[in-house]
């Protein structure tokens, strides 16, 4: 290539350093411009999002504190294996959703709407685990077994873990405890729906990645120039799916660590005040917001 362009291994690399500041850079540019005006125009989806955030990130933080406590804040008063303790496992579990949702937020505000989407699977799917491991002893005490042959860890995964196996065991939790929602679906249908909605899109097809490299501006236009990632109406849409989802997942994981776990009885220093707090604050406005924002400005591709 050197000979065919009459270059020298410097004038070379001088060359490519030139098409990384210019080119490339005005593509790292275009994503700065983005997430800059991207927050704005998904407000106050956006708002709705930090504070279920805000409240993962509390609990996180909660197990950290209480990690090496002899109080346990999941499982109190059962005999289950001393390690890893219980406060550790709710520590790892929290902390690795509040990664998950991290990660789904700074992929949509950079325009990556349909690799947001992909994220939000894991987030799905750790937010699942993270319920039936507060709602099931036999899953918990599946989740913190290990194996050393990759064989038996991967049956055992298959048999007790797998997404497949969480969201049937989940099912069966819903319809046992149903928790009433201002919406036209159970929480049930809301997670099957959700989830069949975000692998439609996650799995190898043509037609959607298409759409997915074609992202439209907020007025609905779609970009013609398919590498650069944009926010528009699909982001609404991948946005609002997350937040129902987020909703349902902690009415669930509220209602467990306080009438499971007791979390009403821890006092003082461990008082749970702030984060019932918040949640009550969460609930409100998601119930007051998200029915209403699908009956008067549904955002394109959420039924479809």
């Amino acid at each position: 290539m050197q000979r065919r362009q009459g270059e020298s291994a410097e004038e070379s690399a001088r060359s490519i350093e030139n098409e990384m500041a210019g080119f490339l850079g005005a593509v790292l540019k275009d994503r700065e411009s983005v997430y800059g005006s991207a927050e704005k125009a998904l407000q106050p989806l956006m708002l709705l999002f930090d504070v279920a955030l805000l409240q993962v990130f509390d609990m996180s933080h909660f197990g950290f504190q209480h990690a090496a406590g002899r109080a346990r804040i999941i499982w109190p008063g059962v005999l289950l294996p001393k390690r890893p303790r219980p406060n550790d496992v709710f520590y790892v579990l929290t902390s690795n959703l509040a990664h998950a949702m991290q990660a789904f937020r700074l992929l949509l505000l950079h325009g990556f709407e349909s690799q947001a989407r992909a994220a939000f699977r894991g987030v799905v799917e750790i937010a699942d685990l993270m319920i039936m491991v507060l709602a099931d002893e036999d899953t918990y005490r599946a989740y913190v077994t290990s194996f050393e042959d990759g064989k038996a860890s991967y049956q055992h995964w298959k048999k007790h873990l797998s997404p497949a196996v969480i969201r049937a065991s989940l099912s069966k939790l819903e319809a046992g405890d149903r928790i009433s929602l201002p919406i036209d679906l159970t929480p049930d249908e809301l997670r099957r729906d959700n989830y069949a909605w975000l692998s439609r899109f996650v799995h190898v097809d043509y037609a959607a990645q298409v759409v997915a490299v074609h992202p439209s501006d907020p007025d609905g236009q779609s970009q013609r120039l398919a590498m650069l990632g944009n926010v528009g109406e699909i982001s609404k849409a991948t946005l609002a799916h997350s937040l129902v989802y987020l909703w349902i997942s902690l009415l669930r994981v509220e209602k467990l660590l306080f009438q499971k776990h007791g979390w009403d009885r821890l006092k003082g220093g461990r008082s749970r005040h702030w984060y019932h707090y918040r949640a009550r604050a969460l609930d409100a406005l998601f119930a007051a917001y998200l029915p209403m924002f699908w009956e008067v400005d549904p955002p394109r591709g959420l039924d479809g």
